[in-house]
């Protein structure tokens, strides 16, 4: 079937139509021609026009008809909506003369998505208000969350993938979400398949909650206020606190976090309560003793409590004796791990995040977290036979460390023992499975990172800790080349006077030749007796730095722009690198190796025939040869030299 044409150019017809006056000649016409392609695709933009002025105000119920089916009619893509064909419907169904019965089957026959977009804040009352009960004709009443629904969600989950929705479409959206779990157990099913069901749905839940959070972070009070009370609002504040805490206004996030970590002190009592019952005391003495800590918590905690630990069938307080542990554990492994690390806030592809609340107000939230985890620290002890074993076991003590304040020595010492019972594991039985593989990874890099904070004693502030380095004695050049420049300058403010580390800083720039702060010379004037040890660094290149062709480039290009640099240093260059060492012009060699090789060889023809067939070369251990070692042999006639000894 052809395609129906009008018999002017559609730009021009709807030109004409925007111009308009009602009733005239002219916006008859176009409305003619509309009339017979208004089925086509080029039929939307003649109807739009229409609507938009001539027949604003009035208009024949066969031209609202025609635009909503017309509208309607365009395909819609899950990526990529067509908001010409949204617009012609918005304007037939906020027309005065638009029929009650019209607006409501127009938006039965609309998809869920489309709905959205239909009830978004720049929309009329009217519309918005057809739109929140179209929503509640669809959904009726809410359902059982079920993992399932993050696939197939409901049309009230469709609705809030919709930004800046108008309150009362958000608000109907919202009342209609899946909202709490099917606790009843399905016939046949055990316990185990039971706990893993509900499980499994309040993890689709959060999920759900995660979704609506990030797409509508203006609303982030208001759902909280409306959800007072119920366990979506504790799922609410976990997944702002845990999952999109980026988009949360910087005093709500402090507000929500450290109400969060009021919920340490029901953990910590637990622990302590515990601890009384394992020192032979009775569960009549311990609601004495704590009746009132007891009576100043929550009534919800105060039960548990109880319920778990001061009845006769009292669980295994061994359980409890881990509960101020366990939870900052849980608390840094999960719903506080983006807070404290929040270089880790990123999408799958691309940068990370850009945070509402400034780094200064989360490095306060760190800290807020480091001093409670100090209290469970007291508390914690060494594990069974086989010590610590995962990362979620080492990742708070990571996060403590690199939060606090300051590190005391009681601090220390604990941490001491927490590594040591780490390492135990580490002994241990390697799975094959990629999950413990990855988690044994982890494990690793967290174990390192605690010891290297633990083993640089000197004091240096939170935000240097994360790349702590270590031991002076320990740490290698190619850690330090890795790390920033206010890294770097802050490890040797807090070690001057270590000549050693000072020469290690200096080879680390030269490491691979990626740096280029701090400057060589600024390093190497933290040196004792710097052009010593300069001299002794080139002399020793090969044992001491290492490495490819650029290390060796690096280190010379550094060494020939030191002012004043002594010939004899020069001279033990390796050979190779200091001949390609870059003069004042593209292409050519530095003057001061020029100058060296000249005053060596002299008008010897010989010598400098020998020194062209000298055997230096950009590779393998002949790369080595010095400069002066070649230009000796070269202009005295004798045997050539040996390469250097390696590591």
């Amino acid at each position: 079937m052809a395609t129906e044409k009008t018999r002017l150019p559609v730009e021009f017809l709807a030109t004409v139509a925007a111009g308009a006056e009602p009733g005239s000649a002219a916006a008859r016409m176009v409305a003619e021609q509309a009339r017979g392609v208004a089925d086509s695709q080029q039929g939307g933009p003649l109807l739009a026009a229409l609507l938009a002025k001539p027949y604003r105000d009035s208009a024949p119920a066969w031209l609202l008809e025609a635009a909503v089916a017309n509208g309607l009619r365009q395909s819609e893509s899950e990526y990529e909506y067509l908001a010409g064909s949204t617009s012609l419907v918005v304007l037939a169904l906020i027309h005065p003369d638009c029929d009650p019965v019209l607006r409501a089957d127009a938006l039965r026959r609309c998809s869920d998505r489309r709905l959205g977009s239909l009830g978004t804040a720049d929309r009329p009352v009217g519309l918005c208000a057809a739109v929140a009960d179209e929503l509640r004709r669809r959904v009726p009443q809410p359902v059982h969350m079920t993992p399932e629904l993050l696939k197939e969600p409901t049309p009230a989950q469709v609705v809030l993938r919709t930004g800046r929705l108008h309150d009362a479409v958000f608000e109907a959206a919202v009342a209609l979400l899946p909202d709490g779990l099917d606790r009843a157990r399905l016939e046949d099913e055990d316990s185990g398949a039971w706990s893993d069901r509900i499980r499994a749905a309040f993890d689709s839940w959060g999920h759900m909650w995660s979704a609506v959070l990030e797409q509508h972070p203006n609303r982030h009070s208001q759902l909280i206020d409306r959800t007072a009370g119920t366990t979506a609002n504790r799922v609410i504040r976990d997944q702002l606190l845990g999952s999109v805490p980026w988009t949360v206004e910087p005093k709500l996030l402090r507000q929500i976090a450290l109400d969060d970590l009021s919920g340490f002190g029901a953990a910590m009592l637990t622990t302590r309560i515990c601890g009384f019952l394992q020192d032979g005391s009775s569960k009549e003495e311990a609601r004495q003793r704590f009746a009132a800590e007891l009576s100043a918590l929550d009534e919800t905690d105060r039960k548990d409590i109880e319920f778990l630990y001061l009845r006769d069938d009292v669980f295994d307080t061994d359980w409890g004796t881990d509960s101020a542990v366990s939870w900052v554990s849980h608390a840094a492994d999960g719903r506080w791990r983006l807070i404290l690390n929040p270089a880790e806030a990123k999408p799958a592809y691309g940068d990370p995040h850009t945070w509402r609340s400034h780094p200064d107000e989360l490095a306060d939230l760190g800290r807020h977290f480091a001093e409670t985890a100090v209290q469970a620290l007291r508390t914690w002890k060494p594990k069974d036979l086989y010590g610590i074993s995962t990362a979620s076991d080492l990742r708070w003590v990571r996060d403590m460390l690199v939060h606090l304040p300051e590190l005391t020595p009681t601090v220390e010492a604990t941490v001491r023992l927490v590594i040591r019972d780490a390492r135990r594991s580490r002994s241990g039985a390697q799975s094959y499975d990629y999950k413990s593989q990855e988690d044994r990874r982890q494990f690793d890099e967290l174990l390192d990172a605690i010891t290297r904070i633990g083993a640089d004693p000197a004091p240096q502030p939170p935000a240097t800790r994360r790349t702590a380095l270590g031991n002076p004695e320990e740490v290698t050049v190619r850690s330090l080349s890795a790390v920033t420049t206010e890294v770097l300058d802050a490890y040797l403010d807090r070690h001057a006077g270590d000549d050693a580390l000072v020469e290690k800083a200096l080879l680390s720039v030269a490491w691979h030749g990626h740096r280029s702060q701090p400057a060589f010379a600024s390093v190497l004037a933290r040196h004792s007796d710097p052009q010593h040890a300069v001299h002794t660094l080139t002399h020793e290149l090969r044992l001491r730095l290492g490495g490819n062709p650029a290390n060796r480039e690096a280190w010379a290009r550094e060494v020939l722009a030191l002012p004043d640099c002594p010939d004899e240093t020069v001279l033990a260059l390796p050979a190779w690198t200091a001949l390609k060492a870059r003069g004042h012009r593209y292409n050519s060699t530095h003057p001061t190796v020029i100058a060296l090789v000249e005053a060596a060889l002299g008008d010897d023809l010989h010598a400098w025939q020998r020194f062209a067939d000298s055997p230096i070369s950009n590779s393998g251990p002949t790369a080595w040869l010095r400069l002066g070692d070649i230009l000796t042999a070269a202009a005295d006639g004798t045997a050539w030299p040996k390469p250097p000894g390696s590591r």
